[in-house]
């Protein structure tokens, strides 16, 4: 019996045209709104679970639909297609395995299990191939004097054919390996890269919202919607840098700065400082990061709300806005110096607050820190917090 997602493959590859129905038969562009796709005479149900699998689960057949309507768009449209229609959204090696298989160009897919239910074989008949293609290579002298002795040519063929067989390979047998390697996290990666680019450049398009000193800012009735999470502080990843993991904590929650050579390296990537302001009626706690290794959504970005740069560029290659234009557009930016330290022209140049250190007074931290907090304060409740 043929299996519901074999029988559309069959269909696709004759080219055969199709069209979407709503529950009313009403033809429809949006597969997000089509209940019945209809193939000629022969309708079948978008609904259907099929042998396509996701994370173990069947999808649908209207996410294979989706995915074959997509079949020539670029990842970016693909996956902003399916944030509008709200549907699953098949990642890019998949849905390029699932396409090659339904145009007829690959004829397996390690994500499609068919089981029997894909051949046109009887048990009976499946089951003898099946003992001869593992056994072929061991028993091709025993199928070659059978085939003698019977008489027929065709075994001759076949004996020849599987004496001369290779087992097939996985990536990990061929590369003579021994342990799984998943490689999952680089299908998120890359999606999540995408996505963010995506989401940025809707963002730049409705920057209409609100501007603070020449920075996109959101509403306050628009951030007070929903559960409010810790804001994020962007630092620099760099040993150079003024700031580091190993002193931004004494700075932040004591006022006072010491030399990160004069401490123990960290080797943490995020750590947490509480800090209660006088504009707002209860204390905050801050998260503090040096690199987006750990933003694995891209809502972590709407929660950035401060970003300490060193004046290098490089620090914002994975970030989700890598120029420093766009980036202190959406981020409150900070550039640290000490007294008598030139600012580099092009730092100068960006939409940063410039903030002086003395190097060797102190007693001044305090005065440095206050007017660092004061400012992060106004950039809180123009965001909505209170």
């Amino acid at each position: 019996m043929t299996s519901l997602l074999a029988k559309v493959r069959e269909l696709l590859k004759t080219d055969k045209s199709f069209t979407l129905l709503e529950g009313n038969d009403t033809r429809t562009d949006n597969i997000a709104k089509a209940q019945i796709i209809r193939f000629g005479d022969e309708k079948l149900s978008l609904d259907e679970p099929t042998d396509f699998e996701l994370e173990g689960k069947q999808v649908p057949l209207r996410v294979i639909i989706h995915c074959w309507l997509h079949r020539d768009s670029s990842a970016a449209d693909y996956l902003a297609d399916c944030q509008d229609k709200q549907t699953t959204n098949v990642s890019f090696l998949q849905r390029n395995d699932l396409i090659n298989w339904l145009s007829g160009r690959l004829e397996s897919s390690q994500y499609i299990n068919l089981g029997s239910s894909g051949s046109s074989q009887g048990p009976d008949e499946a089951d003898r191939e099946r003992e001869q293609l593992t056994n072929g290579t061991k028993q091709g002298t025993e199928v070659t004097d059978s085939s003698v002795q019977n008489g027929k040519k065709d075994d001759l063929a076949l004996a020849a054919a599987l004496s001369q067989e290779r087992p097939l390979l996985d990536h990990n047998s061929s590369l003579r390996g021994n342990r799984l390697v998943n490689v999952g996290y680089l299908i998120k990666d890359a999606e999540l890269k995408l996505v963010q680019s995506l989401k940025a450049s809707i963002r730049s398009k409705k920057s209409q919202n609100g501007t603070s000193h020449g920075r996109v800012v959101k509403t306050a009735a628009a951030s007070r919607s929903g559960p409010r999470k810790e804001p994020i502080i962007l630092i620099p990843s760099a040993a150079s840098s003024i700031f580091t993991m190993a002193n931004i904590q004494q700075f932040l929650r004591d006022s006072h700065y010491i030399n990160p050579r004069d401490l123990p390296a960290s080797h943490s990537d995020f750590l947490t400082v509480e800090k209660k302001l006088d504009r707002l009626s209860r204390p905050v706690k801050f998260i503090v990061v040096n690199n987006t290794r750990m933003f694995t959504k891209p809502e972590y970005w709407d929660r950035v709300v401060a970003v300490i740069t060193m004046g290098h560029t490089w620090q914002f290659n994975n970030y989700q806005w890598n120029t420093p234009q766009e980036l202190f557009q959406h981020c409150k930016g900070y550039y640290f110096h000490f007294a008598g330290d030139s600012v580099p022209q092009h730092v100068q140049q960006w939409n940063v607050q410039q903030v002086e250190l003395d190097k060797s007074k102190r007693f001044k931290d305090v005065e440095v820190a206050r007017f660092f907090w004061n400012s992060l304060e106004k950039e809180l409740t123009a965001r909505g917090f209170h």
